[in-house]
């Protein structure tokens, strides 16, 4: 009976050190089912995730990306989120976040979601 009592807080234990998915594998899981795997979006409906650059180039185009629902909204901690986010911009749009996102800027701009994303995308691309 210890034994098992040992084997199962043994158990517990590993679970809550396992490391947090990777940013790859949080996008997979809060992402791609609207974006596609490829980031191509839905034409018309869904935003790609590729070319996404200009938006990093002023501070209301960076501040749309963390806000606009869909991202303001998952279910990923700050941390986490700030990760995904580089990731994306990385590796979907070859664009280098500088200063990269981080947990801080993702809290304060998340606390306030957009609630017309379709005119914040276009104020933000000076449109």
């Amino acid at each position: 009976m210890r034994n098992a009592l040992a084997l199962g807080a043994a158990l517990v234990l590993c679970g809550a050190a396992a490391a947090a998915p990777a940013p790859g594998e949080d996008y997979l899981l809060h992402c791609s089912g609207c974006h596609h795997a490829d980031g191509a979006g839905v034409p018309g409906v869904v935003p790609p995730l590729t070319g996404l650059a200009p938006f990093l180039a002023t501070p209301a185009g960076r501040a749309y990306l963390v806000r606009v629902p869909g991202v303001a909204q998952a279910a990923l901690d700050d941390a986490r989120l700030a990760a995904l986010l580089n990731w994306v911009m990385r590796e979907m749009s070859g664009a280098d976040p500088h200063p990269a996102y981080d947990a801080r800027e993702v809290h304060a701009l998340r606390a306030d979601p957009l609630r017309d994303a379709r005119a914040a995308r276009a104020s933000a691309l000076g449109r």
